[in-house]
């Protein structure tokens, strides 16, 4: 019988609205109405705002990131000659210029949106296996993988986070060790890739992320690098629901841990 009434309601003020009434709604109401409205165009106003700020910044880290190594490369060109050591050089500021655009590239698709992720039921012991560059000569590698572990997750992305990070790790570590381990929790998943290299100091960790930062020091320095490797493997992680922290204390290695949602 409620139901009969309401439906009866409802079809009559189809019928006004139908013969040009108007359908009144009390003030307060309709107040808060247009207030939601008017902070959902906010929010997205401010959003825009970011997402334009976010792009202008990068364009300008581009900017500046390229023409250091290309003026470089100019000099090194007009010295050349026939020096083999100056045309040696050319060829590492081109091949770093080259990797530059390439990890530029990577992070402005990742950061617009022009590239999604999407997680499938994979393996992820899998996936960690096929990321795992070959063994260097100072460094050994040492995996403590289950046979599977199946997780949502993009493979493709998430081997080039995987990469980055060991990468890093064979930089780095000087007649040591990198391990890698992996532990399924209720919720989330962890990885750790752990090395026994120069190690970062406390006030470096929440800066090794952004764009383009590279550690002060001698060793660091001498070593050839983008600054983009860690910013790319945290932007893949955030973009499946997950993240990447770093433990590292100077002289005593670092731990990188990825944590996966399980679903």
């Amino acid at each position: 019988m409620f139901l009969r009434r309401k439906e009866a309601k409802l079809a009559a003020k189809i019928d006004g609205l139908l013969a040009g009434e108007s359908i009144q709604m009390p003030a307060g109401l309709l107040e808060e109405k247009v207030w939601q409205v008017l902070r959902a165009l906010e929010q997205s106003e401010q959003k825009n705002k970011a997402e334009r700020e976010s792009v202008l910044g990068l364009i300008s880290d581009i900017s500046h990131q390229i023409k250091t190594p290309l003026a470089s490369l100019i000099l090194h060109l007009d010295l050349a000659g026939d020096d083999p050591a100056f045309l040696i050089e050319c060829k590492k500021q081109t091949e770093k210029i080259n990797n530059l655009i390439d990890n530029l590239l990577k992070i402005a698709r990742l950061e617009t949106g022009f590239i999604s992720v999407n997680k499938i039921f994979a393996d992820l012991a899998l996936t960690i296996r096929e990321a795992v560059p070959p063994a260097e000569k100072n460094c050994a590698v040492e995996l403590r993988l289950p046979d599977t572990l199946a997780i949502m997750h993009d493979p493709v992305w998430t081997r080039e986070a995987f990469g980055n990070i060991f990468d890093n790790a064979f930089k780095y570590t000087h007649n040591g060790t990198v391990t890698v381990s992996l532990e399924q929790g209720p919720i989330y998943t962890r990885a750790d890739i752990s090395d026994t290299g120069i190690g970062i100091a406390q006030e470096d960790h929440a800066k090794i992320f952004a764009r383009f930062y590279r550690v002060r020091g001698a060793e660091t320095q001498r070593t050839a690098g983008t600054g983009l490797g860690l910013t790319i493997a945290r932007e893949i992680m955030r973009r499946q629901g997950g993240n990447i922290t770093v433990s590292s204390e100077l002289g005593k290695g670092s731990t990188f841990s990825l944590f996966f949602q399980n679903r």
